[in-house]
């Protein structure tokens, strides 16, 4: 019986397993489809795929019912222990003749009044008096004698100024679902501080557990204004999609971020220190043609006038570690010029290479006229905030040993020949077989590696212009094209007093070491230029 059923059961265990195959190999093409597609991505597809993920999430958002919102408001940053009540201290009533004239007394002890001999001799003390009666004119000259305290000083509670922020910002979190609604409170303690650290890390925000103006921009933004910014960005990104390279470095100013894209693939994403308002960075189209490896720093001819000069007339030195000042041309101490008599343009600081070097240890060239390039710090702390616009122009990059390392790899530089040449200290520059393309961009709102819609305010009250980096068959006289920072004009000469003529260089940094200094200069070549930080 049982010979029977496997015999009867082999032409339909067959029949199956014909079938499971047939399904397979006619499944296998539409398999294969989605890798081919992957295999030919371009920077097209990435940037089209984000601009999908945008739209769907702005439609979300206008798709919300409209509900009541609570804003916290500007204001000084909250932080634990802010709001509440507080003590006031009122100071009690004192009478004048507490505290002996032109004396205070130590904090905590009672004041004390020195007896001093009268014109004419006073009875003796009855041995008999009390302490009590010491005032009573029985006193011996010279005694110190100690008076009673002032009653003690009245401390009453008051309602910090703080405080309505601090219940507005408990609110805000309970209509967020961060706090529940017993939770409610107008005194800034762990479970607030909790409650804003969880916000934050939803919002891909530092998680600091402080209320600053990033993170109450993000608690005071409406549905209807994420939108708004999502569907800014969106029409910004169609616009450049069209002509994105398949291989391109995004500099993204309101979200500070660097993104590289390689082949059609989104390669890393990495925080970056941009412009500040007051020394925009521009919206460049341009390219990185090589690397620069312990990099020097010439202070760029903005941040001399505005920055530099001033110290080096107050204080005779630059405030910058391991700097080589040169006056037309020639290395000189500071200490021995008179600088109200110099003018900016016939200054020049270079900063040595190593780990105290403002481009840190790596700096990324660009073709651009207005000095704009990437680079490292040595400063890494700024990455550590949500607004990190604090630089003169240039983009400082928290990793640049990556960023290196990924572009010096076509240029067969791996990590240890990169490490040698760090620990060499000396500057060399290594040319990219390909020059890379960058792209600075101005959108408000990107979308992570798992989807998720961040939306950024802008930096700037006004949108940097969008240029274009010089072809290299232009001279560099015509890179005029790109939008340039703001002009600073130097500022007048301060007039020196006769009594202070101007000091006359050494001996030794006369003409005859104008020519070592100038050679230094033509060594360096590239590691020279003037530049933005």
């Amino acid at each position: 019986m049982l010979t029977t059923i496997r015999t009867c059961a082999r032409p339909a265990l067959g029949a199956r397993v014909a079938a499971c195959l047939l399904a397979g190999l006619l499944a296998l093409p539409a398999q294969a489809a989605p890798s081919t597609a992957s295999g030919t991505s371009t920077g097209r597809d990435v940037v089209g795929t984000w601009i999908a993920r945008i739209d769907q999430r702005a439609a979300e958002l206008e798709a919300m019912p409209r509900v009541q919102q609570t804003r916290v408001g500007y204001g000084s940053v909250l932080k634990k222990g802010d709001g509440g009540m507080v003590d006031v201290v009122a100071p009690g009533p004192m009478r004048p003749s507490d505290v002996p004239e032109g004396t205070a007394p130590a904090a905590g002890t009672a004041p004390t009044v020195v007896v001093t001999p009268p014109a004419e001799p006073i009875p003796q003390a009855d041995p008999s008096a009390t302490p009590g009666n010491a005032l009573s004119g029985t006193a011996t000259p010279g005694t110190v004698v100690e008076v009673l305290p002032p009653p003690p000083a009245l401390t009453i509670q008051v309602r910090a100024r703080t405080a309505d922020r601090v219940g507005r910002l408990s609110t805000r979190l309970i209509e967020l679902g961060f706090l529940n609604q017993e939770q409610w409170t107008e005194t800034f303690d762990d479970t607030l501080e909790v409650a804003v650290r969880a916000f934050q890390l939803s919002e891909g925000l530092m998680q600091d557990g402080k209320v600053g103006e990033v993170t109450r921009q993000a608690l005071d933004r409406t549905p209807k204004e994420a939108a708004k910014l999502m569907r800014g960005a969106t029409a910004s990104m169609r616009a450049f999609q069209a002509s994105v390279p398949d291989t391109v470095i995004l500099v993204n100013l309101p979200s500070q971020t660097v993104t590289y894209i390689e082949r059609g693939k989104l390669n890393f994403t990495m925080r970056a220190v941009v412009g500040r308002p007051s020394r925009q960075t521009p919206l460049l189209q341009d390219r990185v043609t090589s690397v620069t490896i312990n990099p020097t720093w010439t202070v760029p001819p903005t941040v001399l006038v505005e920055d530099k000069l001033p110290v080096l007339r107050k204080k005779g030195n630059t405030g910058i570690k391991d700097a080589i000042v040169y006056l037309d041309g020639v290395e000189v101490v500071p200490e021995s010029i008179n600088w109200w008599q110099v003018t900016p343009e016939r200054i020049r600081i270079v900063q040595k290479p190593g780990d105290d070097n403002a481009l840190g240890r790596f700096r990324f060239n660009l073709t651009n006229g207005d000095g704009i390039f990437l680079h490292g710090t040595n400063d890494p702390r700024l990455f550590e905030r949500d607004l990190r616009a604090a630089s003169s122009g240039c983009v400082r990059l928290a990793d640049a040993r990556m960023v290196a390392e990924t572009l010096l790899r076509p240029a067969k530089l791996d990590s240890a020949a990169i490490e040698r040449q760090l620990d060499s200290g000396k500057t060399k520059t290594v040319s990219l077989p390909n020059a890379v393309p960058v792209r600075f961009v101005y959108w408000t709102s990107t979308v992570e590696t798992d989807g998720t819609v961040r939306v950024h305010p802008g930096i700037y009250d006004d949108v940097p212009t969008s240029s274009s980096a010089p072809s290299a068959s232009q001279a560099p006289a015509a890179a005029g094209t790109v939008s340039a920072p703001r002009r600073v004009e130097p500022k007048p000469v301060r007039p020196t007093p006769a009594a202070a003529p101007q000091p006359a260089p050494a001996p030794a940094q006369s003409s005859s070491t104008a020519t070592p200094a100038r050679a230094a200069d033509t060594r360096n070549g590239a590691e020279a230029v003037r530049t933005a930080m």
